[in-house]
């Protein structure tokens, strides 16, 4: 014959159960969703070409790029010109307040400059490389640049 006692011990016991089981849920849900966003910001931040092309200048030309940052991230631009010197500007833009990292910086002809710069913020970069006027508009140069982080 059952005794009061052993009805209480068995709701105790399957209350612990479904305790458990309920605890187990949470702990596989929050180990899954932390791993997602560990997942998400690796994948944003492994070192990867943001831009490699070639362009002829007659005057400039703009790249525009995002960058996911978390503290300081590190931006590599690379830069070389065939015959004309060219400038190189660095940018980012939010709204009307800008912050400027490189203005102006010369590349002359047939050389290759690099800029390590180091960004706060994330969102939507612009880099602006120009050809000098004194050669005039007509003429044209060959630019490689190349944007690593």
């Amino acid at each position: 014959m059952l005794s009061w006692g052993d009805c209480v011990d068995e709701d105790v016991t399957g209350l612990i159960m479904k305790r458990r089981k309920f605890l187990s849920l949470v702990v596989v849900l929050a180990t899954v969703i932390f791993a997602a966003i560990l997942g998400y910001i690796y994948y944003e931040y492994i070192p990867r070409v943001l831009v490699d092309d070639t362009q002829t200048l007659k005057e400039n030309h703009i790249w525009q790029f995002d960058l996911f940052v978390l503290g300081n991230r590190n931006v590599n631009i690379t830069v070389s010109t065939a015959q004309y010197l060219v400038y190189v500007t660095f940018w980012y833009q939010q709204n009307s307040a800008a912050t400027t990292y490189l203005i102006n910086k010369p590349v002359t002809n047939t050389t290759q400059a690099s800029f390590p710069v180091s960004v706060q913020q994330s969102g939507t970069y612009y880099l602006n490389v120009q050809k000098t006027e004194q050669y005039g508009e007509k003429v044209t140069t060959v630019v490689h640049v190349e944007v690593t982080s």
